[in-house]
């Protein structure tokens, strides 16, 4: 009789489904680096729903402990710096393009179950498409249904008195050191034009006596590319250099047509050895 409880036992272990994914600290314990606008690409949430930042960009490192390295634009994944697949948090990734895994093929499908759920609409074929999806990346046009907007009547010229159109500007004034933003009326005047501006003063300032250590070119196999080194905000030096990571864009994996293709020795993803070794034969 122990023997067949013991037997359900390890049965019962074997189909346990695993803890495998990443548990977020809660983010009101966290604090996030300010966000610094405008973006070189889109604007962007970490998976974990707490810090808002610019979506990384290719060769920029992303992932790291509760994302705080931050998530890739739409067109990259957050790749495994040594690998085949992607990052695997708490680890540091590099955003880049990955064969094999494909972004949305629509604007509205669940594109990433690791990013938290929003809601929002786009404005397709004249009317409002509101939907839920878990993304990273929210490009919706709108927060929420607005008849006035979303309504195809509203497009009439008519309806154009419906609207109030005033006149507004945004800047940024630098005031004990830190960047204050706004939005005010037409007849306001900042200091500098947006935030981007006015942190890249704040820094030029902060590292104006700084001499950061020379670093020699990393000179990178034919199969990789060097990753863009990494300064977080309020440093001056970068704290993660450049590596060589996998550029699977340079690896052929095509037979002539009538030839088929043997595998003779597969990829681990590791610089200089980043591309599948195969045969064509007849």
């Amino acid at each position: 009789m122990k023997s067949v409880f013991f037997l359900l036992f390890i049965v019962s272990c074997f189909f346990q489904p695993a803890q495998s994914a990443y548990n977020c600290t809660a983010c009101e314990n966290r604090k996030c680096p300010p966000m610094i606008t405008p973006c070189p690409g889109s604007e962007a949430i970490d998976p974990c729903g707490c810090c808002k930042h610019c979506a990384k960009q290719e060769r920029e490192i992303c992932g790291g402990p509760d994302w705080e390295y931050g998530y890739c634009d739409s067109s990259y994944k957050c790749a495994a710096k040594n690998g085949t697949g992607l990052v695997e948090i708490p680890n540091t990734g590099i955003c880049k393009d990955m064969p094999g895994y494909s972004g949305p093929t629509h604007y509205s499908e669940d594109d990433d179950e690791d990013c938290p759920e929003h809601s929002g609409c786009y404005k397709v074929m004249g009317t409002c498409d509101c939907v839920t999806k878990r993304t990273c990346i929210p490009d919706f046009r709108l927060a929420r249904y607005e008849p006035l907007y979303c309504d195809p009547q509203f497009d009439d010229p008519y309806f154009d008195h419906l609207f109030e159109y005033s006149c507004t500007r945004y800047g940024c004034d630098l005031v004990d050191n830190q960047c204050t933003c706004q939005q005010s009326g037409c007849d306001r005047t900042f200091e500098f034009p947006d935030r981007k501006s006015c942190h890249r003063v704040i820094r030029e300032r902060l590292c104006a006596n700084v001499t950061c250590p020379e670093v020699e070119p990393l000179q990178c196999p034919r199969d990789s590319m060097a990753t863009m080194p990494h300064t977080p905000y309020g440093e001056c030096c970068p704290t993660i250099p450049s590596e060589c990571t996998c550029n699977f864009q340079t690896c052929n994996d095509r037979c002539p047509s009538g030839k088929r293709k043997v595998m003779a020795w597969k990829s681990d993803g590791v610089s200089g050895r980043c591309c599948d070794q195969f045969l064509c034969l007849l």
